[in-house]
């Protein structure tokens, strides 16, 4: 029976509590020291002011950035806390047995194997979380991937990033060993392809609106695209907000869920409210949810 987010807050009130009092220490250390630092720079400048002119204005610019940046440092105590105290009970409330890995995330070589983007530029991943489910052994983090480019024009070179991925990467065990690679795509004018897969047209329409299928094994993607397994897909892509990509790989289904938000995060500077720590706690639920929903845990395959 699932476990609802009123006991497992319950659980969290006596950290949430102390998380406050650190908080609310942290914060006013981080005032009081970027304050010293704004203060001290604004002092020497005002003593060289008849020299210096406009300069002054620019160096009192200069010197609130670095009175945030060196408040904001205090952020760091505070997010240590919440991952090593709050984190992990929302996680095992979820998912029991969960190991949670905050400064890691699914390796760029997996990102990779998946086949589902193109190759990133720059990568970073973090907030790892295993676990099994049943039968079912699963993973997954926060990723960002993203592409270089370089424009140039009269003005000079200019370089800047585009998202290639961001959101979560979620991977578990399908308990079979393909022959081949299986891709579903967002029904979409782009399809990053390795050039090995084939468009494969299956008979559910609906499936085929929210879907384009790529295979390199058409007779193994018609057998994992089952007529019941069609139906799940289409309901989970609904679900998690349409726009997932799939891929069914070795012995393991990938799935690509965008997501904008940085999870697992907290600030300095506002209190952690109950409607933030639900929120984690349905995000994290509606990825374990995935087992049940394509019904994984029924071995209706042998690995070899």
């Amino acid at each position: 029976m699932a476990i609802s987010f009123n006991t497992v807050y319950s659980q969290l009130e006596p950290h949430i509590i102390t998380f406050e009092t650190k908080r609310k220490i942290l914060k006013s250390k981080g005032i009081r020291n970027g304050g010293i630092t704004v203060g001290t720079i604004l002092t020497i400048g005002l003593l060289f002011l008849p020299s210096l002119g406009n300069m002054f204005w620019i160096i009192a610019v200069i010197a609130l950035i670095i009175g945030g940046v060196i408040a904001n440092a205090q952020s760091k105590e505070l997010t240590e806390y919440y991952k090593k105290e709050i984190v992990p009970l929302i996680l095992e409330s979820v998912l029991p047995g969960a190991h949670y890995e905050p400064e890691t995330g699914i390796s760029e070589e997996t990102f990779r194997s998946c086949k589902l983007f193109p190759t990133p530029d720059r990568y970073s991943a973090e907030d790892f979380i295993s676990g099994r489910i049943d039968k079912t052994d699963i993973c997954f983090s926060e990723v960002h991937a993203e592409e270089r480019h370089v424009q140039t024009s009269k003005n000079g070179t200019k370089e800047y990033w585009t998202d290639i991925f961001k959101g979560f990467l979620f991977i578990a065990d399908f308990h079979k060993d393909f022959a081949g690679q299986t891709i579903l795509y967002r029904n979409s004018w782009f399809k990053f392809r390795f050039g090995s897969e084939k468009r494969v047209k299956l008979e559910n329409n609906e499936f085929e609106h929210c879907f384009d299928t790529y295979s390199t094994d058409e007779i193994e993607a018609r057998y994992i695209l089952s007529t019941s397994m069609m139906e799940r897909l289409v309901t989970m892509n609904r679900r998690l907000g349409d726009g997932i990509t799939i891929s069914f790989r070795n012995s393991n289904v990938y799935i690509a869920i965008p997501d904008s938000k940085n999870h697992f995060e907290t600030s300095l500077w506002g209190p952690l409210t109950r409607e933030n720590l639900e929120s984690e706690f349905q995000t994290v639920s509606e990825l374990v949810q995935i087992v049940d929903e394509l019904n994984l845990n029924l071995r209706i395959w042998t690995k070899e």
